[in-house]
């Protein structure tokens, strides 16, 4: 238990190091990283490059997002989109957008673990739970 504390430990400060100025997981330092601990013995490395690849998805997920759109009015609304969940989370939110043909209506946009649903099959759904 205790290595597995402190492997972690050492891969949070390898984040951190990795984090540009703009709070996002630089690339290229992660690169440098991965090069560095190349040349570690494998068995010192492996739980620490297991916890920095865990804490590197969730510090992108919390800046990235997928957008689902019924719509093919894909850049609009991703715009305005991005923009209002990046005054929401109070960072900015990149947002991947796709069309979605099984949505009626709306969009779907997902960050993170957090899905917000806002279509017409939703409504419809909210609508028929309401009446049974």
């Amino acid at each position: 238990m205790a290595k597995n504390a402190k492997s972690l430990k050492v891969a949070k400060s390898l984040l951190l190091a990795s984090i540009d100025g703009e709070g996002r997981v630089d690339e290229q330092k992660i690169k440098e990283i991965l090069k560095e601990l190349k040349n570690q013995p494998r068995s010192k490395t492996l739980p620490v490059l297991k916890n920095l690849l865990s804490l590197v998805r969730q510090k992108i997920n919390s800046y990235e997002g997928q957008l689902e759109i019924a719509s093919s009015n894909i850049e609009n609304i991703s715009d305005t989109l991005s923009i209002n969940l990046s005054d929401t989370f109070n960072r900015k939110i990149d947002l991947l957008a796709s069309t979605n043909n099984s949505l009626l209506s709306g969009f779907r946009p997902r960050i993170g673990d957090n899905v917000y649903e806002d279509s017409l099959r939703q409504r419809i759904n909210s609508l028929q739970k309401a009446l049974t």
